[in-house]
């Protein structure tokens, strides 16, 4: 509706009476809507995204449902998906500059890409920056997540390769909440995380929460909140939990209660908004997922200025992002028009390690869309 040249008090009242929004709800939209705006507003025809994946974790999560391994179930896996990904990042490099594109954003998620030790960070990271020019790149992300994956020494190779932004993501502060959700570390240990982040030298740091979590109620939640506050990170993600087919707690057929209370999770999301918003932290983007918790949406909360464009860049889907590694998708999107296509990886490690060659014939087809985009212009 912005894009559309309406006032921003135009799209709140279509908000509210055509779809039935809530005055909040539509509030919150709009916000991250300008927002989103904002940051995309220079961007180029040849600018694009750049996401790496990294398919382990220390332990799978009972929410997670994502590509991702224990790193103690599949530590042998580790090296060959490394050798893998590796010449899917110099193929791709190649194509970039072959096409004359420029890397806006770069994205390392999964996943927990600090699974990898300092050693392997290294080498990826130094294989990334010999197959990309990087001099167009506005900041660079790397999941760090979970705190029991933080060490000083991988602080200190992700800070002299560049990286701008990184997450310490807790999730909750709640002990037992964490032990619920198969999480093999304390709240205490997020703290020491996220201080260690901040001693590397990190000035813009994430940590995301979820609202909904097995064995959490509304004091827990809040005093999560608090506690997150007071370490004053930049940004602040809040998810409300969607049950995912392939999580173990849909299989597991538990349905916690602060799921299955919508007025619950409604009221939890309701006090995360008011105590960040108090703290001057700005919604910048938001979206929605099948089976979430109070039907509610994932929301990210920013300083002014620190707001995470890969984040924006993906969500809008306003430009290319160009995916390498297990269960990255690319999105290939017409800098000239709204027509967007997918190009899918493998999502699991040991179908990407064995046929890879296969993605890579996927991604020729990169080429031809760029030059067809190009013809149709002129």
């Amino acid at each position: 509706l912005l894009r559309e040249g309406k006032a921003p008090a135009a799209v709140l009242t279509e908000l509210e009476e055509v779809y039935s929004v809530t005055p909040q709800r539509a509030r919150l939209a709009l916000e991250a809507a300008e927002t989103g705006l904002r940051v995309q507003n220079d961007l180029k025809p040849n600018d694009i995204s750049l996401y790496v994946g990294i398919p382990f974790c220390p332990t799978r999560c009972a929410y997670c449902s994502f590509v991702a391994q224990s790193v103690e179930k599949s530590f042998a896996l580790v090296e060959p998906y490394l050798a893998a990904l590796f010449d899917e990042i110099e193929q791709a490099g190649a194509m970039v500059r072959s096409l004359g594109l420029h890397i806006k954003s770069f994205y390392m998620g999964g996943g927990t890409p600090t699974t990898l030790t300092a050693e392997q960070m290294d080498r990826l990271l130094t294989r990334l920056e010999r197959s990309f020019d990087f001099t167009s790149l506005a900041e660079s992300t790397i999941e760090a997540g979970r705190p029991d994956t933080i060490d000083p020494e991988k602080l200190a190779v992700l800070r002299a390769h560049g990286v701008t932004r990184v997450s310490v993501n807790p999730q909750t502060m709640e002990d037992r909440v964490l032990a619920a959700i198969g999480r093999r570390h304390t709240a205490q240990q997020t703290v020491d995380a996220f201080h260690l982040a901040r001693e590397a030298g990190f000035t813009n740091i994430n940590m995301d929460l979820i609202v909904g979590l097995p064995g959490d109620t509304y004091e827990t939640f809040c005093d999560t909140i608090e506690k997150v506050i007071a370490l004053d990170p930049e940004n602040v993600t809040v998810h409300a939990l969607a049950l995912k087919r392939s999580s173990f707690i849909t299989q597991s057929g538990e349905i916690n209660k602060a799921h299955a209370d919508a007025a619950l999770a409604d009221r939890m999301m309701a006090y995360a908004e008011k105590r960040l918003t108090e703290r001057g932290l700005e919604p910048y983007y938001l979206y929605r997922q099948s089976r979430m918790a109070g039907n509610l949406e994932n929301t990210g909360w920013a300083k002014p200025g620190t707001e995470c464009a890969y984040n924006i860049f993906t969500m809008d889907e306003t430009e290319t992002v160009l995916a390498c590694g297990a269960g990255g998708v690319t999105k290939l999107k017409n800098p000239y028009s709204e027509d967007l296509s997918r190009i899918f990886n493998f999502k699991y490690s040991y179908e990407y390690i064995s046929r890879y060659p296969e993605i890579l014939e996927r991604k020729e087809g990169i080429a031809k869309q760029y030059e067809q985009f190009r013809k149709r212009l002129h």
